[in-house]
């Protein structure tokens, strides 16, 4: 997070003598550019220098630094550059990472999987998964339809201290890890069925999924 906040910093200190696009500056006429391009603006990969020798390398898209791209900005005082590496987007630096969380992938008896996410709490953060199916829990002559549980769990990066069980909701079944370790992908299994996801930025996750019958 500190990381995060310096790198944002830095960035837009810098959008004020990077930014090539202001019509009619000196910067936007000694400034250079190689690259693609499109209708006369960078547009695809390139890389962008100003007059102090400041470097952008990476995405433009309508002229503008999109996407992922390394900007390496001169620090003549301390005599080491400053590198910023992530996502940018409309020449604004949003962070390390494009999203702050990502479903990688999903195995077809999952109808639906959604993510919602509060902001980091100083006291641990956690992921909640809630998953349910459209009969579980129902009652039935022969009593109640089995609502879906989760299986298996593999943290291929990050980790957590403490899962929680809370079964005694009437529809889903919902599993709490807690103080989380970010950035985080995890492999949820329910079952045959699995789900992948990216929790890159430290929030407070709740992924719900949701089963076919």
């Amino acid at each position: 997070m500190i990381q995060k906040t310096i790198a944002c910093l830095l960035a837009c200190l810098f959008i004020g003598h990077f930014n090539f696009l202001e019509a009619q500056t000196n910067t936007q006429k000694e400034s250079t550019y190689v690259g693609e391009q499109k209708n006369g603006q960078p547009e695809g990969k390139g890389v962008l220098t100003d007059t102090a020798g400041n470097v952008y390398n990476g995405s433009f898209k309508k002229g503008k630094k999109d996407g992922y791209g390394e900007l390496t900005l001169k620090n003549a005082v301390a005599g080491k550059d400053n590198v910023i590496v992530g996502y940018w987007k409309k020449d604004q630096y949003i962070g390390i990472y494009e999203f702050p969380y990502k479903i990688i992938s999903k195995s077809y008896m999952i109808s639906n999987a959604s993510v919602t996410h509060e902001p980091a709490n100083p006291s641990g953060n956690i992921i909640e998964i809630s998953v349910e199916s459209v009969s579980g829990g129902s009652a039935t002559l022969s009593g109640e339809m089995p609502k879906p549980t989760l299986t298996d769990h593999v943290f291929n990066k990050g980790s957590f201290q403490e899962m929680i069980v809370r079964t005694n909701q009437q529809k889903r079944n919902v599993y709490i890890f807690q103080n989380v370790i970010f950035p985080v992908q995890a492999v949820f299994k329910f079952g045959n069925e699995d789900i992948t996801v990216d929790f890159n930025e430290t929030k407070n996750y709740k992924l719900t999924v949701v089963l076919r019958d």
